[in-house]
């Protein structure tokens, strides 16, 4: 990690002369990254499909050859429901899915019953719950999460038990003050200097905030809003 800064800061070093010319420069990260103090859970690794705790749970089932040895294979026959390396839960539907064994009359008790087990499920080595938060898509449309593209149900780990990165919310923090959330600085033409703004910026107030210092029209479906608090004139 600090190998990590080091090169970071030797980067951003190259673009300092900019700012003496003129340039307004920002730097932003899409995530940072935490040490988590425990085990992983296997709930929600970032590597596809996470099988064990929801096959611990009942929902997913795989595969077994004539020994009884597990195959690297989802059941799809017997599986209602998966979970990806994103947090996202998708229902075996019916109608909806290739080999779906879910009806859809049973959806919403379905995910109820699912966001219950997830809310119960003690990690092994402390006996408190890994979930901080469950909720359905439409619900999630609130974090950014739902809609079409998105599981059935979205899940954040607590903190303590991410895996390292983009599974719990950006306030979580692990080992030694690690945190997965972002950093954000800017500087040069048309900003303030030397201030610090307690606003929570998010990566959709970056392209209004481009748009308003080069003096454009913000893009029609812009869903952020420019970051006036830092600008050196009133906006």
């Amino acid at each position: 990690m600090e190998r990590g800064y080091i090169q970071t800061d030797d980067y951003i070093a190259k673009f300092e002369h900019f700012i003496d010319e003129g340039w307004t420069l920002l730097f932003l990260s899409d995530h940072a990254q935490v040490c988590q103090p425990y085990s992983a859970t296997n709930l929600s690794d970032g590597s596809g499909i996470t099988v064990p705790v929801m096959r611990e749970l009942g929902y997913t089932v795989i595969k077994q050859d004539d020994n009884g040895n597990d195959i690297r294979e989802i059941d799809w026959s017997k599986t209602r429901a998966v979970m990806n390396g994103g947090g996202h839960i998708y229902l075996n539907l019916k109608g909806r899915d290739p080999e779906g064994i879910v009806d859809p009359a049973d959806q919403y008790e379905l995910e109820e019953q699912i966001i219950t087990d997830l809310y119960s499920y003690k990690h092994p080595q402390t006996g408190k719950r890994i979930v901080s938060l469950a909720l359905r898509n439409r619900d999630a449309l609130v974090l950014g999460q739902g809609g079409p593209n998105c599981g059935d149900i979205y899940v954040l780990l607590a903190e303590g038990y991410t895996f390292d990165h983009g599974d719990g919310l950006p306030t979580v923090l692990g080992v030694k003050d690690t945190s997965v959330a972002p950093i954000f600085f800017a500087a040069g033409k048309g900003l303030k200097s030397g201030e610090t703004i307690s606003r929570i910026i998010r990566q959709i107030d970056i392209a209004p905030t481009v748009s308003a210092l080069a003096g454009l029209r913000m893009p029609a479906d812009c869903e952020g809003a420019p970051i006036y608090q830092m600008f050196a004139e009133e906006y």
